[in-house]
């Protein structure tokens, strides 16, 4: 079966809300908190793209042909 991806890329304004048990840490914003909460606003989708999924395995041979490379004159 195939498969088919779909990444869309736009804009948006969000806020995130944590739950902490500790002041501290809730002040510095490189701490992480449970999270509680996710609003997404004013969402703007600029374009999306469609991309079929491979499942088969590549193989990547190398760029140099096989044999020799002397030329004759």
């Amino acid at each position: 079966m195939t498969k088919y991806n779909r990444i869309i890329n736009g804009e948006c304004n969000f806020q995130l809300i944590e739950l902490f048990d500790d002041v501290e840490k809730a002040a510095n914003n490189r701490n992480e908190g449970e999270l509680v909460e996710c609003k997404i606003n004013n969402l703007k989708i600029d374009f999306s793209k469609v991309t079929k999924e491979q499942h088969e395995r590549v193989e990547v041979s190398s760029a140099g042909a096989e044999g020799s490379s002397s030329e004759s004159s």
